[in-house]
């Protein structure tokens, strides 16, 4: 209707100006994107009529900003946070479902970090090896795109390895595959076919230690 129109070419407009506003100094940018992220934490806290329509706009245009800029940290953070006032009972429950596992779950990262790393030395290979933890929206876009509940979602525990080369980007993969079983149709090769924002990485799931 009129309405959407109108606010589509609002944030049409808020588009544009950001991406000029790149090409002058991309400083600007981030200040605007840490306002929004900002506002959405104060939202949260809030009982603000206008908590829906802020996390919209920011869900729509400031979190692809930030992904196209590769500010994944703000990125996640706003997703996240836009989710939790959109589908306030989705989050909760994903929230919730990883909060009674962190535990076990921290633990478990530490155990394939130590493993890791120790195999990665006795290659020759310097890598930093971290555990990195999946975002709420993230989690739950894979559950809606799989059709599958919390608990079939493989990379709920991730671990990230950071490499100097390439090449080494492939030697890790094959001492990972060579560590623990790869899971069939769970790879992807963001080297090869990099991402619209240039982000390249290889991604693969594992069925890891304890199975």
């Amino acid at each position: 209707d009129e309405v959407e129109e109108v606010e589509k070419n609002a944030q049409a407009e808020i588009i544009r100006e950001m991406l000029f506003a790149v090409t002058d100094d991309v400083r600007v940018v981030l200040v605007t994107l840490v306002e929004q992220l900002c506002l959405l934490r104060a939202m949260v806290a809030s009982e603000s009529d206008d908590r829906q329509r802020v996390a919209r706009r920011v869900n729509d245009i400031f979190a692809p900003i930030a992904n196209l800029l590769g500010i994944w940290q703000l990125k996640w953070e706003l997703e996240d946070l836009s989710f939790r006032l959109l589908k306030p009972q989705e989050y909760r429950r994903i929230a919730q479902s990883l909060a009674e596992k962190r535990i076990d779950r921290e633990l478990y990262i530490n155990e394939v970090i130590s493993l890791l790393k120790n195999k990665l030395r006795e290659s020759g290979i310097e890598a930093d090896v971290v555990g990195r933890p999946k975002h709420i929206v993230s989690i739950w876009r894979k559950m809606q795109r799989k059709q599958v509940e919390f608990n079939e979602v493989y990379d709920i525990r991730a671990v990230r390895v950071l490499v100097n080369t390439i090449p080494e980007c492939y030697t890790v993969l094959g001492i990972v595959h060579s560590l623990w079983p790869h899971i069939k149709n769970e790879f992807d090769d963001y080297i090869a076919v990099p991402k619209g924002n240039n982000y390249q990485s290889l991604h693969t799931a594992v069925i890891g230690p304890q199975g």
